[in-house]
Formats: C-alpha cells, sequence, structure tokens
C-alpha cells in the first residue's frame, strides 16, 4: 500500500504540474498574440505612412521634371532673346546710347550723370527714367 501511495503523490505532483505548464502555456500564448496584434497594427500604420511618402515623392518627382522641362525652355527663350538684342544692337548703333542709360538708372545713377554720360537730352533721360527707375 505505502507503494500505491506514493505513486498516487507522484501522479498528484505530475498532473499539479502539468496544469501549471498548461496554464502558463495559455497565458504566454496571449500575450503573444497581443503581441503579434499590436506589430499587426504598426506594420499596417507603417505600410499607410510608406503609401502616403510614396506618393508624395511621386509628386515631387513629377513635379521636378515638369520644373526641368520649363527651365530648359526658358534657357532656350533668354538664348533667343539674347540674340534678338544683339541683332537689334546691331541693327541700330544708337540704341547703345538708350541701353546704357538704362544700365546706369538701374544702377542707382541721377538723372544728371545720365545725360552727361549718355549724351541725351533732359526729356529723353527723364522718359527713360519714369520707365525704368524702381
Amino acid at each position: 500500500m505505502p507503494q500505491f501511495l506514493i505513486m498516487s503523490v507522484i501522479t498528484g505532483i505530475l498532473f499539479l504540474i502539468s496544469w501549471g505548464a498548461i496554464v502558463y502555456l495559455i497565458i504566454q500564448t496571449r500575450k503573444l498574440k497581443s503581441q503579434l496584434l499590436l506589430l499587426q497594427q504598426i506594420s499596417m500604420a507603417n505600410e499607410v505612412k510608406l503609401k502616403e511618402v510614396d506618393d508624395e515623392f511621386h509628386e515631387i518627382h513629377t513635379g521636378s521634371q515638369a520644373l526641368g522641362r520649363k527651365v530648359k525652355e526658358l534657357v532656350v527663350s533668354i538664348k533667343g532673346l539674347r540674340e534678338q538684342h544683339q541683332q537689334l544692337a546691331e541693327q541700330y548703333p544708337q540704341s547703345r546710347f538708350y541701353l546704357n542709360a538704362v544700365k546706369l538708372i538701374t544702377d542707382g545713377a541721377s538723372l544728371e550723370e545720365v545725360m552727361r554720360e549718355c549724351d541725351l537730352p533732359r526729356a529723353e533721360a527723364e522718359l527713360l527714367f519714369n520707365l525704368h527707375q524702381s
């Protein structure tokens, strides 16, 4: 009989240990499930943010391409205007006085300085001042 009693006690202890292990595993499984759910939520939020950043990048990239094309168009336009300006200056050499006067005015020269440097009458110098003085 003592052997039966010892076996019963050992079986009871093993039964309690097994139940303890099962309860521990259930608790750990629930913790892991809640952590997994949290990680899935974080992952979904990161995917949304990544999509937003990707959309913004696409907008910026598209805008920069359009801006690059516009800059190229402006460079070509400026080159054409410079050529036209040069042609006009060559066709009308007297315009050199007016161009020089405009430069002096934008650089802050006085009316008298413009008249003297460019050999312009007062009325013409005043007209240029009215048109180009900031």
